[in-house]
């Protein structure tokens, strides 16, 4: 594609994509825009559920389905048949990574687990992302974002102290296991091309949030259970004045550490508060935290606008940030001089605004033009000629007793 460089960085890594909605496909999403070959497999006749998404065109296609299938090929097999599982069989053993997120068994049942594939492939990375991880009490059950969100203990700690524990507007969850997933399948190819050896990963909805607590968990076992983190509303309980504010025209968020204390004192034009009994010390401003947010509250609405007070915090060098909405976030100079926000021509759509690979490599540039999301079995043909060999005729014969299915014969629908 124009605008990479002549060697992508995971070019000739061929990766056999089994996953749908979310947390996968958003993970080897990624790895497309490194330059691999992902073959989506998409489970016949309707594909990825996430197809029938928001938001939908005339015609069918789903922009959520677009913006994380970029880049990949699609092909629509029957996996509740014999035929079909034996070609996604020979297509897995053909592949450097395959990436699923069925539930404990099936693949199993359909000969496609990693002990069986990798008899036949040794270096086979197979990368599982499920709710709960093929093994434990919970390994059994279903579960999506916000199951993730609720059981890690992140809703816990988000909200008001008298409210309701809260989700985040965004799936967290689903994020960051996609991210975690991306990141453990690079070092699973690292070590594949010195070793050769292949390996079985995974990547659960719930760990990656758990393993985000910063203070809850050691906290709470290095003071011997005597203390908790909480729900604390718009102000951070443990680093005070941290938090949300209301400022002359919509919300501030402030992080002030020990080392900005004073220098946030000094910009207030009170000094004095630095040495305040009340706010001198980090433990003091925990204890007087509502006393502290209505002062730096206060002190914000003297000002004719949020430019006008944010320019000042930045010259004062105190971290501060509006609380931009999504809306505001895609327009923003800095999102889309770094790439973050990306414009694609669509042709159901025209042209749709999809969000950017999160990880910056000087060897990777922004294409000029960029990738398409594929219609629902697209490349049946290309992908089973070119890595399987198989003939015209056998394709067809596959597509002929609903084996193979494809958007451009009406079989999606």
């Amino acid at each position: 594609m124009a605008g990479y460089c002549l060697q992508m960085l995971l070019e000739g890594i061929r990766i056999l994509d089994f996953t749908q909605y979310l947390s996968g496909p958003s993970a080897t999403r990624m790895l497309a825009e490194l330059g691999a070959d992902v073959i989506k497999v998409e489970y016949g006749p309707k594909g990825d559920p996430s197809r029938t998404l928001p938001f939908v065109s005339s015609n069918g296609s789903s922009s959520y389905y677009t913006q994380q299938n970029r880049g990949k090929r699609s092909i629509c097999l029957d996996l509740g048949s014999t035929e079909g599982c034996e070609i996604a069989r020979q297509l897995a053993v053909e592949c450097h990574v395959v990436v699923e997120n069925f539930g404990p068994g099936v693949l199993e049942r359909r000969g496609l687990d990693w002990v069986s594939l990798s008899q036949e492939n040794q270096g086979l990375i197979m990368a599982s992302i499920s709710a709960f991880g093929k093994s434990g009490p919970l390994a059994h059950l279903q579960g999506f974002d916000l199951i993730g969100q609720a059981l890690s203990g992140m809703m816990h700690l988000t909200g008001e102290p008298e409210g309701a524990p809260q989700f985040t507007g965004s799936p967290i969850s689903d994020c960051a296991a996609g991210q975690m997933l991306f990141g453990a399948i690079g070092h699973a190819l690292f070590h594949q091309q010195r070793t050769g050896e292949g390996q079985y990963l995974e990547v659960t909805l719930v760990d990656p949030l758990f393993a985000m607590h910063s203070i809850a968990v050691q906290g709470h076992s290095a003071s011997g259970g005597t203390w908790s983190q909480e729900r604390s509303g718009r102000q951070f309980s443990i680093v005070v004045p941290s938090g949300t504010y209301r400022g002359p025209q919509g919300w501030i968020v402030l992080q002030v550490l020990e080392p900005q204390w004073q220098r946030l004192c000094d910009a207030m034009g009170a000094s004095q508060l630095g040495l305040d009994s009340r706010f001198a010390t980090a433990e003091a401003r925990v204890d007087n935290a509502k006393e502290l947010l209505e002062l730096v509250e206060a002190w914000m609405q003297t000002f004719e606008s949020d430019a006008a007070l944010l320019a000042h915090l930045e010259n004062e060098r105190i971290p501060a940030a509006p609380v931009l909405s999504p809306e505001e976030a895609m327009v923003h100079p800095h999102f889309t001089e770094r790439g973050m926000v990306r414009r694609v021509e669509d042709p159901n759509f025209g042209e749709i605004t999809v969000t950017g690979l999160p990880a910056k490599f000087s060897s990777v540039s922004i294409p000029d033009t960029e990738p398409l999301a594929p219609l629902l079995g697209q490349h049946n043909q290309q992908v089973l000629s070119e890595v399987l060999g198989m003939s015209d005729k056998a394709i067809a014969d596959f597509e002929d007793a609903d084996i193979l299915f494809s958007e451009s014969a009406g079989s999606s629908e």
